[in-house]
């Protein structure tokens, strides 16, 4: 079911429609979400929606590209920060729950929609994908070269599952929670970092 309730544009028309259309996709996904659909929720004539947007698929992208970045600001500081290679995988958990807390509907979109971009927009997502999951790779190498972290660890298994483990921390994680973003990091790195303890 599409939103209804017209948005108020404020002056700013690209933000809004960015933020209507983030909800909407996490909500309905995607594939479900039409152009009408974002239109009728911000007040605008479906045709009038690309005097401010390229397409659907252009919203998407900027969505995810944004969020992406949001995590990689984040978690940059800490892969060439100094201290133990454990306490910075700890601060990169943590600094990742955070980012999730701040917007659980925007992450969901990042980590769920990104698969529906085209041929043409996939490879800009991936490539930040993937630079994302560089910056654990490279300090999970410090750590087993510190004799930190086991050796005989696959590295880019063990930060798909350290980032498989914190993705969907937007489903069921509540800001109004009893536990806030920095202590739910803190266990989560507790359970994720023992299973690659030297």
């Amino acid at each position: 079911m599409a939103v209804t309730q017209k948005v108020d544009m404020d002056g700013k028309p690209r933000v809004v429609i960015m933020n209507v259309a983030m909800h909407l996709f996490g909500k309905q996904g995607f594939n479900g979400t039409s152009m009408r659909d974002i239109a009728n929720a911000v007040g605008l004539l479906p045709g009038s929606l690309y005097a401010h947007i390229e397409s659907k698929e252009a919203l998407l992208l900027e969505i995810v590209a944004d969020g992406i970045g949001r995590f990689l600001a984040a978690v940059e500081p800490h892969v060439a920060s100094s201290g133990s290679p454990l306490d910075r995988l700890r601060q990169m958990i943590i600094a990742h729950v955070e980012v999730v807390a701040d917007n659980p509907e925007r992450s969901q979109v990042v980590f769920h929609q990104w698969r529906f971009l085209s041929p043409e927009y996939l490879p800009e997502a991936i490539e930040r994908r993937r630079r994302y999951e560089t910056c654990f790779v490279e300090v999970i190498e410090e750590g087993v070269r510190a004799g930190l972290i086991r050796s005989d660890l696959n590295h880019r298994i063990a930060v798909l599952s350290i980032l498989g483990a914190m993705n969907w921390t937007p489903e069921w994680f509540s800001p109004d929670g009893r536990l806030g973003a920095a202590q739910v990091g803190n266990l989560m790195a507790d359970t994720l970092l023992s299973g690659i303890l030297s």
